[in-house]
């Protein structure tokens, strides 16, 4: 199978994309998380962004991306717990290399926590450049 260019990924993920429906209190839950947040609002900033993420493409892969104390942080900051309110995995789950990684380790939990050895770990987790 060729490779898919840039623009027919981007085309694949658009049409993907068109399927995620985002929950009507999703609005008051971002509400509710200002009101009640006190702090740096760059780390509201990122947690309103793991949740929209987490509509995207799921709570697995998005405990990939965090830590599992910043995932509890965000948690508390929105009032939500994620695994309660998003998705698992949706269509878009493997865009996540590091998702992709540790669906394909032995223990998916190994690979979260980092008890698993990954090699190329900084381009797994999307620290490399991405097209």
């Amino acid at each position: 199978m060729p490779k898919m260019t840039t623009e027919e990924r981007r085309a694949r993920r658009e049409i993907r994309l068109s399927n995620i429906q985002f929950p009507a209190d999703l609005g008051d839950i971002v509400k509710t998380g200002f009101s009640t947040y006190t702090g740096d609002f760059t780390v509201l900033e990122s947690a309103v962004g793991a949740l929209f993420l987490g509509f995207i493409i799921g709570w697995k892969p998005l405990v990939i991306i965090h830590s599992p104390r910043t995932i509890k942080s965000y948690e508390k900051i929105l009032g939500i717990k994620f695994k309660e309110f998003m998705p698992e995995t949706t269509s878009l789950s493997k865009t996540s290399r590091g998702y992709n990684v540790a669906v394909n380790l032995e223990n998916f939990w190994h690979g979260v926590t980092g008890n698993a050895s990954v090699p190329d770990r900084k381009i797994a987790i999307g620290l490399d450049s991405q097209d």
